[in-house]
């Protein structure tokens, strides 16, 4: 529970945090200056988060090319994890919408990639898939959709990078975790095997 004397300071911080539009109305107006005497924001107040909500939304319940630019458009707002670049003990309380954020960012990166490496479009894919990983770089899932985009390419260094990549990432997690079997086994089965030496 917040007290009254922590709460008062932090709204009183908040219009300056925030900062007011070209018209130089504030973005958290104060209480006196609204119609009901309570704060709220302002209405040119957004969330990227929100946006990215609809749009996936909209994409994911459709398959056509209006779908796909919605996910598209999705993952056009991913620039990285979220909450990213804060102070982890002043937001301790969004762990679990950020675990939601990276679920949902992972689940519209995998469908948008799957969709497009079924089209052919094996740059749509590997776009969608690597902008999912901004936001989830340990994702094996869709590591998988890199993995399936290269081969689809015939790009078999591309595909070897991307292995060592995902190698490297699985090393410097908790002291190092094993690759998940379905990874390994797409791996082995995408690799070409090495060739015997004839004696």
């Amino acid at each position: 529970m917040v007290g009254k004397q922590m709460r008062n300071a932090v709204i009183s911080r908040t219009p300056s945090w925030l900062g007011k539009n070209t018209d130089g109305q504030a973005y958290l107006p104060r209480v006196q200056d609204t119609t009901d005497s309570r704060y709220r924001l302002s209405t040119a107040v957004t969330c990227d988060w929100s946006q990215f909500q609809k749009l996936a939304r909209a994409g994911l319940t459709r398959y056509d090319e209006d779908a796909d630019l919605a996910l598209r458009r999705a993952l056009a707002l991913v620039r990285g994890r979220p909450f990213t670049g804060i102070a982890p003990q002043r937001y301790a309380w969004a762990e679990p919408t950020i675990q939601e954020m990276v679920s949902a960012i992972v689940d519209t990166a995998h469908e948008l990639s799957e969709r497009c490496r079924e089209a052919g479009d094996i740059s749509g894919a590997l776009w969608a898939a690597r902008r999912g990983l901004l936001a989830a770089e340990e994702s094996e899932v869709l590591h998988r959709q890199v993995f399936l985009a290269h081969h689809a390419a015939g790009d078999i260094d591309a595909l070897r990078e991307a292995a060592a990549r995902l190698t490297r990432i699985n090393e410097e997690l908790m002291g190092g975790v094993d690759m998940e079997t379905e990874t390994a086994e797409l791996l082995r089965n995408l690799l070409p095997r090495p060739v015997g030496r004839v004696c």
